[in-house]
């Protein structure tokens, strides 16, 4: 009878330890409420999942990070938290911010720009998380951190496509595995955005505080290219309520618009600085917000009731441009060379050791 039972216990630990040994498990909370996210101490009730991905096998030549252990985040995802590992994450993230058709190297490069801006957030290597849930690094809100499209999403995007696309984004991040961008031995906040125009933007001149590694530089081939421009029409009429409602005290009129709405000074890489909006002055961004403009290098004509918007360039314009990084490569730049020359000053390594608590 002692054989017996031994025997059934120590067949009980055999399979125990299998279960406890599946590495593609990962833990989620749900619900998180909306809103300011409360004290970690303060939720309760909350329903434990299991969130299954597959596992990532490293690419021949991925750079090793000085952990051995895989780089793991916390994802605010629609209401949810989820443990996952960082290039099965970055996967869903270069699909969702870049299109899967650019070039490898400009790939390869979106995968860099996205891992280390993602460790500069995490708390693990000094960073203050994302505040949309309860101790999470990230969120899939891109307004708010970075674009995240689900398995679902990429197979209704991209159709019969699907295998080819998920493979080449699959393999720019494997290829690259681990590997970040540093200024001094420290993570940057690698910004970027769609499309410069010709000329990427400095920090300093959009929230007035100059970051070493995020200043002006040339993205000549964008404007080359043609494709970066756009046109935005509004009636007169719609366009002094627009702004009236946007900026109290303006006192703008279909009458004086053309003379009380103009562009008073621009940055040094050409886009609206100072705006005089009537009674009022406001910034090139607040003007962009308000119109709905595809960034702050604009410029205004009026034709036959209309005032015309012209657009150079989409999104704050500071960083990496996404056009700009997919025309160099196909010029023949490696993804290193596009990431040094949008981000100034920079070295490319391997992850930091996380920091002690």
């Amino acid at each position: 009878m002692r054989k017996l039972c031994f025997l059934f216990c120590l067949l009980a630990c055999i399979l125990g330890a299998m279960l406890y040994a599946n590495d593609g498990q990962a833990e989620a909370s749900l619900p998180l409420p909306d809103g300011p996210a409360p004290a970690a101490a303060h939720v309760q009730d909350t329903v434990k999942v299991q969130v299954v991905f597959p596992t990532m096998t490293p690419a021949p030549s991925a750079q090793p990070t000085p952990s051995t252990a895989p780089a793991m985040l916390t994802v605010y995802d629609e209401g949810r938290c989820v443990r996952m590992e960082m290039e099965e994450y970055l996967v869903h993230v270069v699909a969702g911010e870049m299109p899967a058709s650019y070039e490898e190297e400009a790939l390869k490069a979106q995968a860099v720009a996205a891992r280390s801006y993602v460790s500069w957030k995490q708390a693990a290597w000094g960073g203050s998380g994302c505040s949309k849930g309860v101790d999470t690094d990230i969120c899939t809100d891109s307004t708010h951190c970075m674009a995240y499209l689900s398995d679902e999403a990429m197979r209704e995007k991209w159709g019969e496509r699907y295998e080819e696309y998920y493979d080449r984004i699959r393999s720019a991040v494997l290829a690259t595995q681990g590997e970040v961008m540093l200024y001094d031995g420290s993570l940057i906040q690698a910004l970027f955005h769609s499309s410069s125009g010709g000329r990427t933007e400095d920090a300093q001149a959009v929230w007035g505080a100059a970051f070493p590694y995020l200043q002006s530089v040339s993205s000549g081939a964008e404007e080359e290219s043609g494709q970066t421009r756009a046109e935005k029409r509004f009636k007169i009429e719609a366009l002094v309520k627009a702004l009236n409602q946007s900026f109290t005290g303006a006192e703008l009129t279909a009458q004086n618009v053309e003379e009380q709405f103009s562009i008073r000074s621009y940055t040094a890489s050409g886009r609206a600085d100072v705006v005089k909006v009537g009674k009022v002055t406001a910034t090139g961004r607040a003007v962009r917000t308000a119109l709905g403009l595809n960034s702050t290098n604009f410029s205004v004509a009026y034709k036959g009731g209309e005032a015309v918007f012209t657009t150079v360039g989409y999104g704050h314009g500071v960083g990496m441009s996404q056009v700009g990084a997919n025309l160099m490569a196909k010029e023949g730049s490696d993804y290193q060379e596009i990431l040094t020359h949008y981000y100034t000053h920079v070295t490319l390594g391997p992850l930091p050791e996380a920091q002690a608590n």
